[in-house]
Parts: C-alpha cells; structure tokens; sequence
C-alpha cells in the first residue's frame, strides 16, 4: 500500500489579504453613510427650525412681535455637534395673510471627504396667520 501525502496550503495568508483588500472598500462605504445620515438629520433639523419659526411669527399680531417670537424660537433650538450655525434670514408678515419664514443652515460634515466640508441648507416656511385681531 502506498501512502498518498497531501500538501496542504497555508490559507491564513491569504484570509489577510483578503481582510485588508474588503476594507479598504467597505470602511469608506461606512464612513459616507455616517455623511448621509447626518445629511438628511441636520436637513431635517433645518426644516423643523423654519416651520417653528413661521408658525410662532403666524401667531402673533402684528410683524414686530412675529420677529421677536421666531427670534425667541431660533434662541431656544437646540443644536447638535454638526450645526456650525443656524439663522433666521427672512420672515415675511403680511397682515390678514401669512407669515413666511428663511433660514440658513450650515453644518460640518461629521468625516470630511475633499471637497465636502461644510454644507449649507436653507429652508422657507409658509403659515397662515392667525394671531391677528378679528375685523
């Protein structure tokens, strides 16, 4: 009888190889989802924001105390980590009619890719006014 000798190859080599090469895909994959996700969290904060602010400014009776309600609004936000900041660029009182709200978003992209830094988000809110005095 003669004895067959199996050579086995030595497999942990390339399961190295193989670790590394799956990395360098799946890690940059990961880190843009993180990107995404916090895209579409800072965009939905944006939009809260504006909507807060036109419906505090429809509130109101007349544009003056609209401004300050939408400012009071802005000043109680509470922002995350990734906003770099959040303004009230327009609000809009039309007596009798709406109140539209603008502001500007901007926020620091948690992993930075080049080129993508910083995004900027603006959003407008229309409400109806109902804080004005009945004729």
């Amino acid at each position: 009888m003669s004895k067959k000798v199996l050579y086995s190859r030595n497999k942990k080599g390339v399961s190295l190889i193989e670790a590394a090469l799956g990395a360098l895909i799946l890690i940059p994959i990961a880190l843009l989802i993180v990107d995404l996700i916090a895209i579409v969290v800072a965009n939905s904060m944006n939009d809260t924001a504006v909507k807060n602010c036109a419906r505090a400014g429809a509130n109101q009776p007349n544009p003056q105390s609209a401004g300050e309600a939408a400012d009071k609004v802005l000043a109680t936000f509470q922002q995350s980590g990734i906003v770099k900041s959040l303004t009230l660029d327009d609000l809009a009182y039309k007596d009798n009619d709406v109140c539209t709200a603008k502001t500007t978003m901007v926020v620091r992209v948690p992993v930075p890719f080049p080129g993508l830094n910083e995004i900027t988000f603006r959003g407008t809110a229309v409400e109806p006014i109902v804080g004005g005095a009945p004729r």
